[in-house]
């Protein structure tokens, strides 16, 4: 693509933009207050309570204590069959048994997310529910039952809490700022797209430099549109109509329309003159007619 094209590219870019500035950021304003009000209003909030759990293996472990690189990797281990057990099925049955069935375990298998921080030992569990309360509930029971789940199935090494579960402050989902900036990005992208498909489309050659692009050669003159000539006098193209002023011009030239007008104007002002004139003529016509049959008698 050659520099000249680049240009015009970037011309058509900022011409859609200009022209159509103010229904664009109508439309982005619009779409942002929307996703707004669905992340404030319409959307269910959901909160996320949080546990750290730490994962070691206490078989190997020396009499002095010394930390054993064999410990810390036999750990990370446990930590990737941790993520597998917890989320078994008679973990799950056992958690909605004790919450005493306000949960399925299917919906617990979808609420509750086990996984490794950073390839440590560590172990984060995050529940996430329809209110803080739930949250927590469910987030401190799981850490519970894990403990004797993890010693009944594994039998070796231990697992202790790091971090206990807490009460959420706040909710994690919606994030109005987060849907209030995507809404206001679709809107903007959206309108301007919709706007630059229809400058696309639009086949019309408007401005001289569309003929030279199109035809690489130079524009010389440009001629007035008489055929399409109006009641507002010459059109020129899309930059307006002449004429529409009266008398000359806005730009230059004779007024068309009002020359036209004032020449229809004058020709019947002849012709009804023409016709009193003659109306006159009769009427005298007929007196004189009269007076004569006068004197005769």
């Amino acid at each position: 693509m050659s520099e000249q094209e680049q240009t015009i590219d970037l011309r058509v870019l900022l011409k859609v933009l200009i022209e159509h500035l103010i229904p664009i950021i109508i439309v982005t304003v619009a779409a942002a207050a929307i996703g707004f009000s669905l992340a404030k209003f319409v959307i269910p909030k959901e909160y996320t309570s949080e546990a750290l759990m730490y994962v070691e293996n206490s078989t190997n472990k020396q009499e002095d204590s010394t930390l054993n690189i064999n410990d810390i990797n036999v750990a990370q281990k446990l930590v990737n069959t941790c993520q597998i057990i917890f989320k078994s099925n008679k973990l799950l049955g056992d958690l909605s048994a004790s919450l005493n069935g306000e949960y399925t375990a299917e919906q617990l298998n979808k609420m509750i997310d086990v996984s490794a921080v950073n390839s440590t030992e560590v172990l984060k569990v995050s529940v996430k529910a329809g209110s803080p309360e739930s949250a927590y509930r469910v987030a401190s029971k799981f850490t519970e039952l894990a403990k004797v789940e993890f010693i009944r199935v594994i039998e070796t090494g231990s697992i202790r809490d790091v971090d206990p579960a807490r009460m959420p402050e706040t909710h994690t989902y919606p994030s109005a700022a987060r849907f209030t900036l995507i809404a206001a990005l679709i809107g903007l992208v959206g309108t301007y797209f919709v706007f630059l498909v229809i400058e696309l489309l639009d086949t019309k050659v408007k401005p001289e430099d569309d003929l030279a692009t199109l035809y690489e050669l130079p524009v010389f003159a440009e001629i007035l549109d008489f055929e399409t000539a109006g009641k507002s006098g010459y059109k020129y193209g899309k930059y307006g109509r002449y004429g529409k002023y009266g008398g000359y011009s806005r730009y230059g030239g004779y007024d068309t329309a009002e020359t036209e007008k004032s020449e229809s104007g004058a020709k019947n002002s002849n012709e009804d003159s023409g016709n009193d004139v003659d109306k006159i003529i009769d009427e005298i016509g007929s007196e004189g007619v009269k007076k004569g049959n006068g004197k005769e008698k």
